[in-house]
C-alpha cells in the first residue's frame, strides 16, 4: 500500500515536472529541488541500466506523469497566452520570483554561501538579458520551420543542459534559441 501510494505520488510530481518543462521560466530541476527527489532521480536516469527494474519502477510513474503535465498544461497555457498574455506573463513573473527564496534556504541548508555564487548568477543574468536584446535586435518571423541540422543539434545539447541544471529552464532556452 505504501508503494502505491509513493507512486501516485510521484505520478503527481511528474505532471509538476511536466508542466515545469514547458513553462516558460520554470524550470524542472528547481521542482525536483523543491520535492527533495533532485539526487534520486538523477541518479536513477544515469543508472538505469546497473539496476534496471528498481530504476525503471521509481522512473516509470515520473516520466507518465510528465506526459500527462506536458499535454493538459500545454493547452491550458495556449489559452492563456491567447486571451490573457500580459497577466499570464506577471503571473510567471511572480512564481519565478517567489521560488528564489526557497531555492536560497535549500542551498543554505547544505551549504555556506560564498561570494562566487552570486557572481555565477549575475553572469547568467547578463548572459540572459543579452539573448533577450539580440532577440528584439534580429526581429525575426515567429513562424520560422527551416532549421538546419547542427542548430537543432546545439539545441537539444543546451536542452540537456537545461534539464540537468537546475534553475535553467527549458522553455527560456528554446524561446531564446528561437531568436538565433
Amino acid at each position: 500500500m505504501v508503494m502505491l501510494l509513493k507512486k501516485v505520488k510521484n505520478f503527481f510530481i511528474g505532471i509538476l515536472l511536466g508542466a515545469g518543462a514547458i513553462l516558460p521560466g520554470i524550470s524542472s530541476g528547481v521542482l525536483c529541488v523543491i520535492f527533495g527527489m533532485y539526487d534520486k532521480l538523477i541518479n536513477s536516469v544515469f543508472g538505469l541500466f546497473r539496476n534496471f527494474k528498481q530504476n525503471f519502477l521509481y522512473l516509470l510513474p515520473i516520466a507518465l506523469g510528465g506526459f500527462v503535465g506536458i499535454f493538459a498544461v500545454g493547452n491550458i497555457l495556449k489559452t492563456l497566452f491567447n486571451n490573457y498574455p500580459v497577466q499570464t506573463s506577471y503571473l510567471f513573473i511572480g512564481l519565478i520570483l517567489g521560488s528564489v527564496p526557497i531555492l536560497v534556504k535549500k542551498v543554505n541548508s547544505e551549504h555556506i554561501f560564498k561570494l562566487r555564487y552570486l557572481l555565477f548568477a549575475i553572469i547568467s543574468f547578463i548572459i540572459g538579458y543579452i539573448l533577450v536584446i539580440i532577440e528584439n535586435k534580429l526581429n525575426l518571423d515567429n513562424n520560422i520551420t527551416n532549421f538546419s541540422f547542427y542548430y537543432l543539434v546545439f539545441s537539444g545539447f543546451l536542452m540537456s543542459i537545461g534539464i540537468v541544471v537546475p534553475g535553467v529552464s527549458n522553455t527560456l532556452i528554446l524561446l531564446c534559441m528561437r531568436s538565433l
